[in-house]
């Protein structure tokens, strides 16, 4: 049990330092908070829905649903990891030149 509660913790503390990361970075953004805000309500309403479903996702395809469940879910950061690192190959030079002329 305290495993877990370790886990969670872990877990709320690393979204909310990237909520505050994108709540920074977007500063002077015009509705940067109405988008946020729309952002988490979708990211709980959605971590919602799978735990509603985790015990049928886990009985699915004869036993297999939660390795098919992981799976997926680690393939989706797989895919979003590449795109962030080629987002930031093609930006990260003129972000960079853009941080050294404001500070």
């Amino acid at each position: 049990m305290l495993g877990a509660l370790v886990i969670v913790f872990r877990e709320v503390l690393e979204a909310g330092l990237i909520i505050g990361i994108v709540l920074a970075a977007t500063r002077g953004a015009p509705g940067r908070e109405r988008w946020i805000a729309l952002g988490v309500f979708a990211g709980v309403v959605g971590a919602g829905v799978v735990a509603l479903f985790a015990q049928s996702i886990s009985e699915a395809f004869e036993g297999f649903g939660q390795e098919l469940l992981n799976a997926t879910v680690l393939g989706v950061a797989v895919v979003m990891l590449m795109w962030h690192n080629a987002w930031m190959a093609r930006h990260g030079r003129e972000m960079a030149a853009e941080m050294k002329a404001i500070g």
